[in-house]
């Protein structure tokens, strides 16, 4: 069986994330991410040669996360 190069670099592309893709995604500087600031911290840094990536999967989870702590902030907060 022959393997497609192109298949496997999309592959790895949904997999993973870059520090620019990451930024974008979270309005923050690439510089914030490589400090391990916003959270980064409890995210995997994966080194593809000189490049660093994070598992998409892990920042989804950790986006949800943030999102269901905020809205239980915003049910039990009783300031409008």
């Amino acid at each position: 069986m022959s393997r497609n190069p192109a298949r496997n670099w999309k592959d790895t592309e949904s997999r993973y994330i870059s520090v620019s893709e990451l930024a974008v995604r979270w309005s923050i500087s690439p510089s914030a991410i490589y400090a391990r600031k916003c959270g980064t911290q409890a995210l995997t840094q994966v080194r593809l040669g000189k490049a660093v990536r994070f598992l998409r999967k892990e920042i989804e989870d950790l986006e949800f996360a943030r999102e269901r702590e905020a809205r239980g902030r915003h049910i039990t907060d009783n300031t409008y």
